[in-house]
């Protein structure tokens, strides 16, 4: 701790005297520097948090201007691949370890003054906390490889005081509940790269991590050339980018309010999550069509984390470029570059690799049955236990009156949409 002294005056009274015996051209140090103002040097600021005796205490804000202020910090927690893909598929035993971290981020900000003891408790006005997976490859991945989630904290306030604090701790309780909730398989999680990346508001103003670390170039120093835009990185699966050849397409075919676009939106997420590039179309047998309108089937395919999406009416398609028929669904995947997988919601009779999807088993508006849409194409029935029940008597029924044997494909929860992305990845070969 810091220590104030005071000096006898003799000793005082000789240190004078000994100042006047320097000649003129010893002169100090303090006297050679020019009469400006040094540079900041953060090392040698006066810590607010400490007063003129070395004790700690609250900063007194009541004259500070009421500005609104921003904050948004950033932590990663790495894991073994296993338990990263245990996360996404919901099979930790303590329950949706994402939902509850972004629960526990949110909850901690609002209590950062109670855990850092000089922080002045704050109104929060936002408090919003994300979580992304890490892949091993590609957008977002690592120089090491290694996978596992990252968190990023934004916190909003108006007020007089910042909010770093409260976000740097949301960021790191939300990878704490990460580590808590899966430690009983991997002890072996690390939490790295806890820091802040922005601020606004206040007497600072605006700080950016990014650009603090690019720095400013000198004024003599050459302009670098601008990088060559990367490749997308090849697809992990067959076809897509860098390979030449459109991307596979699945199609969830059903009749309507058979649960398909439901389905179709949990897909698009867990594809996502897994670090594939995602590509949708939709088949809409109605007259006119709005896109990217909220509530619509197609706005919901991109909040899902569709980066391309596609929908097509008979008369048009989704540029709203007249046609004189309906286009070909093969027609449009072909434009379906940049994606690794495509998932074609409808689409009964285009020859599509498809999956059924029902729940009830008959169209309640028309009255037809599920069952008679599955065709060689159909790769798998995701529906209930009760359906698959009934599709199975139908087709012991079938083979006995034919003498056929009337083959069914794999069946899969409805509700299970991990099992079904795993079965989607083991079919492609993945």
């Amino acid at each position: 701790m810091a220590r104030r002294t005071t000096r006898k005056p003799q000793a005082a009274a000789q240190q004078k005297a000994a100042a006047t015996t320097v000649p003129e051209k010893e002169t100090s140090t303090a006297a050679q520097q020019p009469d400006t103002a040094a540079p900041r040097d953060a090392y040698r600021d006066a810590l607010t948090h400490v007063d003129e005796k070395g004790d700690v205490r609250m900063v007194d804000v009541s004259e500070k201007a009421v500005t609104q202020r921003l904050a948004v910090a950033e932590g990663s927690i790495l894991m073994h691949p296993e338990t990263q893909a245990m996360v996404l598929e919901d099979r930790a035993k303590k329950g949706d370890v994402l939902a509850c971290a972004r629960i526990a981020g949110i909850m901690a900000s609002k209590r950062t003054s109670e855990l850092i003891p000089m922080c002045h408790p704050l109104m929060i006005t936002k408090s919003k906390v994300e979580i992304e997976p890490i892949p091993a490859q590609g957008d977002g991945s690592r120089e090491d490889g290694r996978v596992g989630f990252h968190v990023a904290a934004t916190l909003g306030v108006t007020g007089v005081t910042g909010i770093e604090m409260e976000a740097l701790t949301a960021a790191s309780v939300a990878c704490l509940t990460i580590y808590d909730m899966c430690k009983a398989v991997d002890r072996g999680m690390e939490i790295v790269d806890v820091r802040l990346l922005h601020k606004e508001g206040g007497r600072s103003g605006v700080w950016d991590r990014g650009a603090q670390e690019e720095g400013e170039a000198p004024a003599d120093a050459e302009t670098p050339a601008e990088p060559e835009t990367p490749a997308e990185p090849a697809s992990p699966l067959p076809g897509g980018p860098g390979s030449g050849m459109a991307a596979p397409a699945i199609a969830f075919i059903g009749y309507q309010n058979s649960g398909k676009t439901t389905l179709v939106e949990k897909i698009i997420t867990r594809l996502t999550q897994r670090g594939l590039r995602v590509g949708t179309i939709k088949h809409h047998g109605h007259k006119g069509f709005d896109i990217d309108q909220p509530g619509k089937d197609s706005w919901r395919h991109a909040q899902a984390g569709s980066r391309h999406v596609g929908l097509i009416s008979p008369g048009q398609y989704a540029e709203y470029a007249g046609t004189q028929g309906e286009v070909p669904v093969t027609d449009l995947l072909t434009h379906y570059t940049d994606v690794d997988i495509v998932i074609v919601e409808g689409y009964k009779t285009a020859g599509l690799p498809n999956i059924v999807v029902t729940r009830s088993g008959v169209d309640r508006l028309r009255g037809d049955t599920s069952f008679d849409l599955v065709d060689d194409n159909t790769i798998a029935v995701a529906c209930n236990d009760v359906v698959e029940r009934d599709f199975r008597a139908r087709a012991t029924r079938e083979t006995t009156e034919t003498g056929v044997l009337r083959e069914l494909p794999p069946f899969i929860n409805i509700n299970d949409a991990a099992a079904i992305v795993n079965f989607i990845l083991r079919w492609l070969g993945r």
